[in-house]
């Protein structure tokens, strides 16, 4: 599978468990109302996202990501710097 097809799929991926987490979350009983949906929708949904959530951590290894990549401000401190390896001096015993 080329590069272009496994982002397109990580795309597809991170758009359907979006959708599946908001209808959840639009249909969430409140003020003591029961679900709208039934048990075995739940269920579905419930399966859907673990067969998502495995096919993203299969993407992302294929593409050598990581899942626990978060978005950073311009503006943000980082929280590591990269140092070269030349500047490190050498242990002489």
């Amino acid at each position: 599978m080329d590069e272009k097809a496994l982002h397109d799929e990580q795309r597809l991926m991170r758009m359907m468990r979006k959708t599946l987490t908001s209808i959840v979350r639009d249909t969430a009983p409140r003020d003591g109302n029961p679900s709208p949906l039934t048990e075995a929708t739940i269920l579905g949904i419930k399966d859907c996202l673990v067969v998502i959530s495995s096919r993203e951590a299969e993407l992302a290894q294929l593409t050598g990501r990581t899942l626990d990549e978060r978005p950073r401000f311009a503006d943000e401190t980082p929280t590591s710097h990269a140092v070269k390896i030349s500047s490190i001096p050498k242990k002489t015993h």
